[in-house]
């Protein structure tokens, strides 16, 4: 005998609710319900598919910018202030005992200039050791032509600050090699005012430089006391390298070195192939013309000034040949434009500040761990003039950005759904104002309120079940289409240049529940009227 539905058997009340639930939705008497059931379908997954879209692309950028720029940073720096960073290897071996640093390597960063003949560019130039970079940054992933070979040349060695360097008197005095080395860094004004004292006590050798006008100044070559210096007529770094240029194109390309007279004695200009290496993204190279092989000028502008008390003139600005090895493309527009790597070597011996750098980069494990391993290291390091950045704090107002971003454009995307809930809330008011009949006949024959309510919500939650698959397919599949076709944006707008996608089990989950909660609560007002509805209203105007 059936049963009333008053009387039921425990869990027999969601089966019919959702049995009934499933007819009205497909009601056959009148087609508007259908078609404002569709439409309610439709609206939900439209905005799921626009909410997981959004989603997926704020994401994409986030993931891009961190991948591309721990690319070209570490996880963690170790900084000092000051500019006698001497103890860096000290610094390195420390934070490698620590079990989350996967690599370490010391590095030198300056803002300098970039010139390939009459083209000119600002850059920053990154020192690096070819030896441990490989383990901290991306760059050897990053080349699109040429490679790292070169980078530094065989027998490098760390400079020494000239205060430093030994000038012994009794060791005698190769002039000529001091001014060749001066010139050759684009210093040969200073060689001149900087040259050792040749009036101090004690024997002297005549240099090579000296040993040509010896006849002429009356003098004879040998040890001897030099009191006097003869003039020496000193070309600037502009004469010098158009004669070396001069020379070496007489010579040929691959012809012996260029020389020219520095006043009697033979100044070598170095061969192209024998240059200093250096790396250069591809959009700079793009902008000079650059390719594998090309030789070029590092210029340093700020070197030139002397702001010392003690000394107020203008000096000629300090500037390298350098020899292109490798073009790079890191993907990110600031970085391809502007950035360079050197040796480290070369870039300490650039500034004459000894065997001393900028910093200490450091990769860890897990990139999560870079707050927790900066801040231990600091204290194992002492404090004191040492300080530590992650990645995090060295990029907070970019990351920061992205974050508020993604929140702000996923509540305006959420909009769309809120739009479709109205959508559901009209279709199941529609259907209780049709069903008040079958609403009253059911609580005549001992339907709880509850019952009732379980009947309407078990319609909106279907509605919104349905249109989250149906938006979950169509975002994915949008999503898909993207990531495929790359579409192109300006790099120099935008940073990348193509709409970056990265969904996620996370992302899916999200848009699954923000969607199905909208649908809920759009549900209960109309379900909670159904249930409220008397027995005899139902059937009074029948």
């Amino acid at each position: 005998m059936l049963e009333a539905p008053g009387r039921e058997r425990p869990g027999m009340a969601m089966n019919y609710a959702l049995d009934i639930g499933l007819r009205y939705l497909r009601s056959k008497k009148k087609k508007t319900v259908s078609v404002i059931t569709f439409i309610a379908v439709s609206g939900v997954a439209l905005g799921v598919a626009a909410l997981l879209a959004v989603m997926s692309i704020t994401s994409g950028f986030q993931i891009e910018f961190r991948d591309k720029v721990l690319g070209v940073n570490a996880h963690v720096l170790v900084m000092k202030y000051g500019l006698d960073f001497e103890e860096y290897e000290d610094v390195m071996a420390r934070a490698l005992e620590m079990r989350e640093v996967s690599g370490a390597s010391p590095f030198v960063i300056n803002e300098m200039m970039l010139a390939n003949g009459d083209r000119i560019a600002g850059v920053l130039v990154k020192g690096v050791d070819p030896v441990t970079m490989p383990t901290v940054l991306d760059l050897p992933r990053q080349l699109v032509r040429g490679g790292l070979d070169g980078l530094r040349a065989e027998g490098a060695q760390p400079p020494s600050r000239p205060e430093d360097e030994a000038r012994s008197p009794a060791e005698g005095l190769d002039l000529d090699a001091y001014l060749r080395r001066m010139m050759a860094s684009g210093s040969a004004e200073a060689a001149v005012e900087e040259a050792p004292d040749l009036d101090a006590p004690g024997p002297n050798v005549i240099p090579p430089v000296l040993e040509a006008q010896a006849p002429d100044a009356g003098l004879e070559p040998g040890p001897r006391s030099v009191d006097v210096l003869p003039d020496v007529v000193v070309p600037t770094p502009e004469q010098a390298e158009r004669a070396l240029d001069a020379r070496g194109d007489e010579a040929g390309e691959d012809g012996p070195v260029a020389d020219e007279l520095f006043d009697g004695a033979a100044v070598p200009a170095v061969a192209t192939e024998r240059l200093p290496g250096i790396v250069v993204g591809i959009t700079l190279a793009e902008t000079l013309g650059l390719e594998v092989g090309d030789r070029v000028e590092l210029i340093s502008p700020l070197a030139g000034l002397d702001t010392s008390m003690f000394r107020a003139e203008a000096r000629t600005p300090r500037s390298r040949a350098f020899r292109v090895i490798g073009i790079f493309e890191a993907g990110f527009q600031e970085y391809d434009t502007r950035l360079v790597y050197t040796d480290l070597y070369e870039a300490e011996a650039f500034f004459d500040h000894g065997d001393s750098v900028t910093g200490v980069e450091l990769r860890l494990h897990r990139i999560d761990d870079a707050p927790a391993v900066a801040r231990r290291l600091e204290r194992v390091l002492g404090g004191g003039p040492y300080h530590t950045l992650d990645w995090q704090e060295l990029n907070h107002n970019l990351f920061t950005a992205l974050e508020i971003q993604k929140v702000m454009l996923s509540l305006v995307i959420a909009t769309i759904i809120f739009v479709a809930a109205f959508n559901v809330i009209a279709t199941l008011i529609m259907i209780v104002l049709e069903k008040k009949r079958e609403i009253a006949i059911l609580k005549a024959m001992g339907a709880h309120d509850g019952h009732v309510l379980l009947v309407f919500l078990v319609q909106g939650v279907l509605i919104g079940l349905l249109g989250t698959a149906i938006g979950l397919v169509v975002g994915g599949g949008l999503c898909l289409w993207l990531e495929t076709y790359q579409f192109p944006l300006d790099p120099h707008v935008y940073l990348i240049d193509h709409v970056p996608i990265r969904t996620s089990l996370a992302e899916f989950a999200s848009t699954i529940a923000i969607a199905l909660a909208i649908c809920i609560v759009a549900t209960l007002v109309p379900s909670w009227w159904a249930a409220r509805l008397l027995p005899a209203d139902g059937v009074r105007y029948e």
